[in-house]
C-alpha cells in the first residue's frame, strides 16, 4: 500500500470515526434538520438492531438519540436499487426496538433516517430528498406518524440553497474544505487526525481489500450460479457474503485484524469465528 495514501470521509470506517464524535454529529444533525437538537445522551457506531432472532437484523452505520428523538445516519457510497426498502426496513427495526412490551405506540420516539449520498439515490435530480408519510387523496391531511426519511444528493451540491448544507455535502462530494464552516473543518480536522495513525488507516485498507475480494468472489459465484440456474445456490451465497462482512465488522470493532486476515484465507477458522460471534 502507498505510505502516503489516506482514507476519506467517504471510507464507511471513517464516516463512524468522524460521526461518533458527539460535537459532529450533533452539529451535523442540526445543519441537516435546520433546528437546534438536545443534548446526545446515546449513540453508538454500527448498531445492530435484532427485533426478534429469526428476523434479519439490521446493522445501523451511526445510531443516536436524544431523550425524545433517534436518528440513524447512513453513509450510502454506491447506488442502489433497494434504497427505498431500505428505508423501510431500518424505520421498522428501529421502531421495533424503541418500545418494550406493555408500552403505548404514542411512546414510539420521533425519528429520523438520514442517507448520505455521493450520487443521486432517487435520479430526480434534487440536492436533498425528504420523504414524508402523506394521503394520496389529500395531500394536506396531517399524518404525524414523527417519522422523516432524508437522502442528501452530495452530488448536486451545488443546488442546495442552504449555504451550511452545501459546505457539508461539496466537501463529502469532492473533498473541498470550506474553511468558513465550522461543521466542515470539524470534520477535516478529524479525518486529519485520523489518517496520522498510520497504523489504524492499514487496518482500514487491509478489511476494505478483503471485503472486495470477498464481494468479488461472490460476484463471480453468482454468475455461474445463474448461469447453471441454481437460484438456492445464489441464494446460499448471498447468505454466507452477508455473514463475512458481518464477521469482518466484528473482528475489526475488537481489534483483531490479525483474525481478519487469518479468516479470509482459512475457511475452518472463519467458521469457528461464526460461532464465537453467534454469526
Amino acid at each position: 500500500m502507498d505510505e502516503q495514501a489516506t482514507v476519506s470521509i467517504t471510507n464507511q470506517f471513517m464516516f463512524n470515526r468522524v460521526m461518533i464524535q458527539k460535537d459532529i454529529c450533533k452539529e451535523f444533525l442540526e445543519c441537516v434538520l435546520g433546528k437546534q437538537i438536545d443534548d446526545l445522551i446515546y449513540k453508538n457506531a454500527e448498531q445492530a438492531i435484532e427485533p426478534r432472532l429469526d428476523f434479519k437484523s439490521v446493522r445501523l452505520d451511526l445510531f443516536a438519540k436524544t431523550k425524545h428523538e433517534v436518528f440513524d445516519i447512513e453513509l450510502q457510497i454506491q447506488q442502489r436499487a433497494d434504497i427505498a426498502r431500505r428505508y423501510r426496513y431500518y424505520q421498522a427495526s428501529i421502531d421495533t426496538a424503541s418500545l418494550n412490551k406493555g408500552d403505548e405506540y404514542e411512546d414510539l420516539p420521533t425519528s429520523y433516517i438520514i442517507f448520505v449520498c455521493n450520487h443521486d439515490p432517487f435520479k430526480a435530480g434534487l440536492p436533498v430528498y425528504t420523504i414524508e408519510r402523506v394521503c394520496i387523496e389529500n395531500n394536506s391531511i396531517p399524518i404525524k406518524d414523527d417519522s422523516h426519511w432524508i437522502a442528501l444528493n452530495c452530488k448536486d451540491y451545488a443546488k442546495t440553497k442552504d449555504k451550511h448544507l452545501l459546505s457539508f455535502m461539496e466537501y463529502v462530494s469532492t473533498g473541498k474544505i470550506d474553511k468558513q464552516d465550522k461543521l466542515v473543518t470539524s470534520i477535516a480536522s478529524v479525518v486529519d487526525k485520523a489518517n496520522e495513525d498510520r497504523g489504524w488507516v492499514n487496518k482500514v485498507f487491509s478489511v476494505s481489500t478483503i471485503g472486495e475480494d470477498w464481494e468479488r468472489e461472490v460476484r463471480i459465484a453468482r454468475k455461474a450460479a445463474l448461469k447453471e440456474g441454481e437460484e438456492r445456490g445464489l441464494e446460499r451465497g448471498r447468505a454466507e457474503a452477508a455473514r463475512y462482512n458481518s464477521l469482518i465488522e466484528h473482528l475489526f470493532a475488537a481489534g483483531r485484524e490479525a483474525d481478519v486476515l487469518k479468516a479470509s484465507k482459512d475457511p475452518t477458522y472463519r467458521e469457528q469465528l461464526f460461532t464465537e460471534f453467534g454469526i
